[in-house]
């Protein structure tokens, strides 16, 4: 069942600015859009959630899911048509509270894998990494690559997701989303079933995306 969330519940999406405490998790980066930051995080830990089956990765490697899907777009404020690769760069030179160096390098490297050009060992950000930790970075970013997809207009028009175990299966993982009433979503669709091939690389699923749309409120 699809978890109801009214736009009122979740309207600390819309905070501009940066609380205190998101401030000292992210180490003092910025990112250009915070509301956007804060949703393709939840959505991400969603997703994380709904293929559990999938991956079966621990809570730690949500932990640090969540890290990287707030901090996907910080390079933005670098240079914005490379900004995956300053993403990278700004994770990997900042200090960030809770984590190690090497948790911090695949937080960079989930980021870096948002958009663009999928996991590869002739990256040398990527081939430092051991068997396990390419494996949890290529999965993570599958999320984040899809959960970014379903903000793309940046107004939070898909307000929660979850999967549909009676439509998963061994081709196929459907994933249903709520989304706000007479919200348009054809540029988000569009966008996450281009981003969903890092997704069906890794898990061997093809993904298909439910919509239902919420009643008003």
């Amino acid at each position: 069942m699809m978890p109801s969330s009214s736009i009122e519940e979740l309207s600390w999406w819309n905070f501009a600015q940066p609380t205190s405490e998101e401030l000292e998790q992210s180490g003092g980066l910025q990112v250009e859009d915070w509301p956007h930051a804060r949703h393709v995080r939840r959505l991400s830990v969603e997703l994380f959630d709904a293929t559990l089956p999938l991956h079966q990765l621990n809570e730690r490697a949500r932990y640090l899911l969540e890290r990287a899907a707030f901090l996907h777009n910080t390079g933005m404020l670098v240079e914005t048509r490379r900004h995956h690769k300053h993403s990278f760069r700004l994770i990997k030179e900042t200090k960030l509270p809770d984590v190690t160096d090497s948790e911090r390098h695949e937080i960079a490297c989930i980021a870096r894998y948002h958009r663009r050009a999928l996991p590869s060992k002739e990256h040398a950000e990527f081939a430092t990494l051991n068997h396990a930790a390419q494996r949890r970075v290529s999965q993570l970013a599958a999320l984040v690559r899809i959960a970014d997809a379903l903000d793309y207009s940046h107004d939070g028009c898909v307000l929660s997701l979850a999967d549909d175990p009676s439509l998963c299966d061994k081709t196929t993982w459907t994933i249903t989303l709520s989304v706000r009433s007479l919200a348009d979503l054809d540029e988000e669709l569009g966008h996450a079933y281009e981003k969903a091939d890092l997704f069906e690389k890794v898990f061997k699923r093809k993904l298909r995306l439910v919509v239902q749309y919420q009643d008003p409120q």
